[in-house]
């Protein structure tokens, strides 16, 4: 039997320290193109923020909507204490839920704020104060969600006053009278 050969050991060091050198200076490039891609993202967002601040117009303003017990509320009732509003209706079936559902969770955070949460009904034929007032005890939503609703022109001047869209949208299939709002959703 032959005695095995003892085959020449190739030293890894020469294909190693190029790789890695290689590599490194990949590396770097990528760090220096992100850094400067960085400072250029922060001198664009500066400008659109400026732009944005300048050009921005109000909104919001007056309301005057009734509460679940009937009685009215203004935007006196909110003065001087944050309040996130939004406008929605009882009979959606996914956004307006969801979305009290994320305000009641982010407002829950440990660093979360002392707000009032205001839901602003879309649809005043079906979403009464009363109606409004059980919706906003729905588990889940935010604690102390104040549902407000009012007469068709009482509802039309706040979602004026907050730039809101909303318009009736039939369900051709569905029973007689069943409808869907179409709206704006913003906080």
């Amino acid at each position: 039997m032959a005695e095995p050969v003892e085959t020449p050991r190739r030293s890894l060091t020469g294909a190693i320290v190029p790789a890695l050198a290689a590599a490194g200076l990949a590396a770097l490039g990528a760090l220096l193109i992100v850094g400067r891609n960085d400072e250029q993202n922060a001198a664009t967002a500066a400008d659109l923020g400026s732009c944005i601040l300048e050009h921005a117009d109000a909104v919001g303003g007056p309301i005057d909507l009734v509460d679940a017990n009937g009685t009215p509320v203004s935007q006196a009732d909110f003065a001087g204490q944050p309040a996130v509003i939004y406008f929605g209706f009882t009979h959606c079936p996914d956004i307006c839920p969801s979305t009290m559902y994320n305000v009641a969770e982010a407002l829950a955070e440990e660093n979360g704020y002392d707000v009032q949460s205001v839901l602003i009904t879309v649809d005043p034929a079906r979403d009464t104060p009363r109606v409004m007032g059980e919706y906003a005890r729905t588990a889940g939503f935010p604690p102390g969600l104040v549902g407000l609703s009012g007469s068709e022109a009482q509802v039309e001047a706040a979602k004026r006053a907050f730039r809101v869209y909303s318009a009736r949208a039939d369900m051709p299939d569905a029973p007689e009278g069943t409808y869907n709002v179409d709206h704006s959703s913003l906080l």
